[in-house]
């Protein structure tokens, strides 16, 4: 079953849009890990989460997935900080800004978000029950290997139920 929010995001996804799926390569996690450094560097009382497959050494898009936790009402005060680091943002608005770019190679998305959004904590939390449960996050990733040249939006609701699942029956 899946969530209003979910069914919506899933009607903005384009149906000829196909997801490739990659066997975990540790080069990626590598570069996430120096690019939460680099902004711990610049923003040293910061909260910086890497998390998605990547995060979690599993098959995936090999991508980088980060988020830089703030208020909105502080946005201002590290928005100049992580321009400096990442250039302009390719999306922002009051409540979330976000960057993507390429880093050697890998698909890098940076969100500046509002550490107490109901959607980013129910992300946390499937996080760390995937990163403590090894048998859960290989389920996981068998799921998204069975979605590898599947589309886009297939491998979305496959994901979405299979973590509306874990957060129903996995109280963290």
């Amino acid at each position: 079953m899946l969530t209003k929010n979910q069914e919506n995001y899933l009607k903005t996804i384009p149906e000829q849009k196909i997801i490739e799926v990659k066997p975990f390569n540790p080069k990626a996690k590598e570069v996430g890990e120096s690019i939460v450094r680099s902004i711990k560097n610049k923003l040293p009382n910061t909260e910086v989460l890497f998390m998605g497959a990547t995060a979690l050494g599993i098959a995936g898009q090999n991508d980088i997935d980060l988020n830089v936790l703030s208020k909105p009402s502080e946005y201002g005060k590290y928005l100049p900080l992580l321009m400096e680091l990442f250039g302009e943002p390719s999306q922002s608005n009051p409540n979330l800004v976000k960057w993507e770019f390429i880093k050697d190679g890998f698909e890098v998305e940076i969100y500046l978000t509002d550490k107490d959004s109901p959607s980013l904590q129910e992300q946390i939390r499937t996080f760390n029950i995937l990163k403590n449960n090894s048998e859960l996050a290989k389920k996981y990733e068998r799921i998204k290997m069975e979605c590898n040249g599947r589309s886009f939006r297939e491998y979305m609701r496959k994901k979405y139920e299979f973590f509306n699942e874990i957060l129903e029956n996995f109280i963290q």
